[in-house]
């Protein structure tokens, strides 16, 4: 860690509001009061795969951290900007502190220095924009063309079968539904780590899958999590030396998924990182361009590396640069759970926020727990609606619409907010729907879902419903348990500014009818 940066800003703390950036995809962001409650989740597994273990909120009323960026913003839009401004090997660990009359904001670098700024503006909206954008530029920043996505996960999980992988996509084909990747989730290897044996219940192999996917029309995409290691996997019992290390040498346990705690591979280990290239290299030659690369936090965990002198940062940028040398240049990549602005340059998209769910939310996990980093339709959109600046680091990945009534339990008003947010953020398309699931409204509201977007900007970030970025130029979310005025709960209105609040006029919800 470098001496923190410290600046004294001349405003009462309770005269402005903080956005904040989370860690890596799942973290949440939010637009707070600053005098509020930063939540830290409950359980160490819970700040291993949701918040950063070595920079994790404090739990203090008055006191937010934030990766990479923050911004403090007075009710007339004016504030101040911090930004790191190449994250190639560095972490910023920003932290803005309610103290007496005024605001203590600290920058913190782990890793070798880099540039930093901090500008005091008349328009924090712009200058955090603009801010941002010269980020992705220093960093070489991929923004390819946006893909429709079809993935298996949201609906099969697990359970996920190749027939179910080319019945979908025969209807998608025969319904005229305009997917251009099919792509493969969790589920057909044997264990993490061994990725090219079939799990038992698959029912094939994932190298034959492309070729079928091919003769329908559509490209293949796959999911690996290929920073983890299964503690019984085979990877595991031949290579514990490529494992990230606990301070007493052995291999480090972290995180709770698949029934229990993984491994992580020390990607400063040169066979390690060999490894990752081949398994890039195979998914390429079994005919997969697209690859969704899932759990990627893993890489910058704390622990004891085979190169001690490398950074966090550094060594998820090593294992990145693996993956993407194996994998091409012309490949598609996803990434997911992964550290944000240390991705820019080589990924093509990543997801911005938590896993969608058929459900709103759930409370007892988010408020009990302080972990808004679970799947839940809410947190999605919480965090991915206050990350819209993003899209000029990589294509943004809002995740999946989900259309269907059965096997769900959102409403007209939730799942309007999240083709809302699909509209506003712009991006990726993905749905994860069983095709024979959708009626005629369904595959409607679907077809609606796939239909590429411009990204929104904010009408301003003095207001917030729900304590998320929710006022854009194309209408407004209300993300809280109560209605506001003509939003319902749970809603995203389309409209111009003013339009159910301040003319009287009944504001018309994305879905008004079934």
């Amino acid at each position: 860690m470098t001496s923190p940066h410290t600046w004294t800003l001349p405003v009462h703390p309770s005269a402005v509001q903080v956005l904040t950036n989370g860690y890596q995809s799942w973290s949440e962001a939010e637009l707070r009061p600053l005098t509020d409650l930063q939540a830290r989740a409950a359980y160490q597994w819970m700040l291993d795969q949701g918040q950063d273990p070595a920079f994790a909120p404090t739990g203090e009323a008055g006191v937010w951290r934030s990766h990479t960026l923050i911004a403090l913003i007075r009710e007339d839009g004016s504030g101040w900007v911090g930004c790191l401004m190449n994250a190639r090997r560095t972490f910023a660990h920003w932290e803005a502190r309610a103290d007496g009359n005024h605001v203590t904001l600290t920058c913190t670098l782990e890793g070798p220095a880099a540039p930093v700024t901090l500008e005091d503006t008349a328009d924090v909206l712009g200058t955090l924009e603009a801010l941002s954008a010269r980020l992705a530029r220093n960093m070489a920043a991929r923004t390819p063309p946006p893909l429709r996505v079809w993935c298996s996960w949201y609906s099969y999980y697990r359970s996920v079968t190749m027939a179910d992988m080319l019945d979908n996509a025969r209807q998608a084909r025969d319904a005229g539904l305009p997917f251009d990747v099919f792509q493969l989730d969790d589920g057909f290897q044997a264990d993490l780590g061994d990725w090219f044996e079939p799990s038992a219940g698959f029912g094939g192999h994932a190298r034959d899958l492309p070729g079928a996917l091919q003769a329908l029309g559509f490209r293949a995409g796959l999911w690996l999590a290929p920073f983890l290691v299964g503690p019984r996997s085979r990877l595991r019992a031949e290579h514990p030396e490529w494992l990230l290390q606990a301070e007493d040498g052995t291999p480090m346990l972290l995180g709770d998924n698949w029934g229990g705690p993984y491994h992580a591979l020390d990607t400063t280990h040169p066979d390690a990182l060999a490894w990752l290239r081949t398994l890039a290299a195979t998914c390429r030659e079994w005919g997969y361009d697209y690859l969704k690369v899932d759990f990627l936090y893993a890489a910058a965990h704390p622990g004891r590396r085979h190169d001690p002198a490398v950074s966090r940062a550094e060594a998820y940028r090593m294992g990145l640069q693996a993956l993407r040398d194996g994998f091409g240049d012309d490949g598609f990549l996803l990434a997911c759970g992964a550290p944000l602005a240390q991705s820019i340059g080589l990924v093509d998209a990543m997801r911005t926020g938590p896993d969608v769910a058929p459900l709103w939310d759930e409370e007892t996990r988010r408020v009990r727990l302080g972990d808004a980093a679970g799947p839940s339709t809410r947190n999605a959109l919480h965090t991915a609606l206050s990350r819209w600046y993003q899209h000029t680091w990589y294509q943004p990945d809002p995740d999946v619409m989900i259309a269907r009534r059965e096997q769900s339990l959102l409403n007209d008003h939730e799942r309007g907010a999240l083709l809302g947010l699909l509209d506003v953020i712009g991006g990726l398309r993905a749905s994860s729907d069983p095709i024979h699931l959708l009626d005629q409204a369904g595959l409607e509201l679907l077809r609606r879902s796939l239909n590429i977007s411009t990204p929104d900007r904010p009408r301003g970030l003095t207001r917030q419903w729900g304590g998320a970025v929710t006022h854009f130029t194309r209408g407004t979310f209300n993300l809280m348990d109560r209605r506001v005025g003509d939003h319902p709960p749970h809603s995203f209105t389309a409209g111009p500014e003013g339009h159910g609040q301040d003319t009287g006029q009944p504001a018309e919800p994305v879905l008004a009818r079934s």
